[in-house]
């Protein structure tokens, strides 16, 4: 038994390096993506410079940019930037949580109450992850319809995924099972 304790240790921390990691990526690539959005906004030549653009894509939202001569479409750049910088702060928030989730379930968090995976802290951010993908897949369907909206029916070439959408309700059932667990865990504490 002390190899499994050991084992799962070791992979928990690296789970929890991976976490924090990932989250400081995508917090980083939102940086970026609102500095781009800002260089664009105060330069609107500026996207000519960067070279040929025809379509960009992020987390499953896609739009062509560009017409058929690769004449960038006016408002296309910042509609997608939007899009992508407000997917990317929900990403951001997602592996905050799942590093909180990894860190309090180890007992390592101000407000863990021991180490088991089985408490109301827990139990809220699984919650705040599935919100955080179904609010992903919101988003892009707005942007879809902004997109629209900005560069005509006739010109708008855009789609969004539903992938996020089945991972957040997923999400909300998991988060449903460890509610159970808890009311299950502090219903055999008070026996003992």
């Amino acid at each position: 038994m002390p190899f499994f304790d050991t084992h799962e240790k070791r992979i928990t921390k690296i789970a929890t390096i991976l976490s924090r990691i990932l989250e400081i990526a995508y917090c980083g690539a939102m940086i970026c993506v609102v500095v781009m959005l800002v260089l664009v906004l105060v330069d609107p030549a500026l996207p000519g410079r960067l070279g040929p653009l025809e379509e960009l894509a992020s987390r499953g939202f896609s739009l062509v940019i560009s017409d058929a001569q690769g004449n960038l479409l006016p408002g296309a750049l910042p509609v997608f930037l939007i899009d992508c910088a407000l997917s990317l702060g929900l990403m951001t928030m997602v592996f905050r949580n799942v590093n909180l989730i990894l860190r309090t379930t180890q007992g390592l968090t101000k407000f863990s109450q021991g180490k088991t995976p089985f408490q109301k802290a827990n139990v809220r951010m699984l919650r705040e992850i599935g919100i955080f993908f179904i609010a992903i897949v919101v988003v892009q369907w707005i942007f879809c319809g902004i997109a629209v909206l900005v560069l005509g029916p006739d010109k708008a070439e855009v789609s969004a995924g539903a992938g996020d959408l089945v991972t957040g309700i997923l999400l909300l059932c998991l988060a449903q099972c460890f509610a159970l667990g808890v009311q299950m865990q502090q219903d055999v504490d008070g026996l003992v």
